[in-house]
């Protein structure tokens, strides 16, 4: 067996396997930020917990502890814009062209998105680069079954279900 799996491998065969694309986001001194994630999982139904992961780099990290709150922002399949923005630019601009709303206390809701997941911080934990962070999920809206936006091999492909 190899010592180890380089960054290169790991990424291209992490990159096989497709996943939905999300924008989390929080406060940070009062303003709104928010970064694309694909790291998402649910982790229980009950309690109702899920897990984001967030380099160590990642500038929402900062806020999202400080804060102890976080929204998954669920895109719909047009939602590559939304994805790239939140992805690349400056930390200041990200929610310049996405309306968005929060609800008494909770974290930061894009109107463009389908499910919205409003979470309490409930532990973060290390993982290499990255922290794992765990939310309780205190409250869902669904505002469409639109289908979701997906990432694969660096591209996003389009949903097709089979019946």
């Amino acid at each position: 067996m190899p010592d180890g799996v380089s960054p290169i491998d790991w990424r291209s065969a992490m990159g096989c396997f497709p996943s939905g694309v999300t924008i989390v986001t929080t406060w940070d001194g009062g303003e709104p930020v928010g970064s694309t994630i694909n790291a998402f999982c649910s982790v229980s139904l009950d309690p109702p917990l899920l897990l984001i992961c967030l380099a160590h780099l990642n500038p929402i990290r900062e806020g999202l502890e400080r804060s102890r709150i976080f929204g998954v922002n669920i895109l719909p399949e047009d939602g590559r814009p939304i994805a790239q923005r939140f992805a690349r630019e400056p930390l200041a601009d990200r929610f310049c062209e996405f309306p968005y709303r929060a609800a008494r206390g909770g974290a930061p809701q894009l109107e463009a998105a389908p499910v919205f997941i409003d979470c309490a911080l409930e532990a973060i934990h290390p993982g290499g680069d990255h922290v794992i962070a765990v939310g309780r999920g205190v409250r869902v809206e669904h505002t469409s079954a639109a289908a979701p936006l997906l990432y694969h091999r660096g591209q996003f492909p389009r949903f097709s279900p089979t019946g």
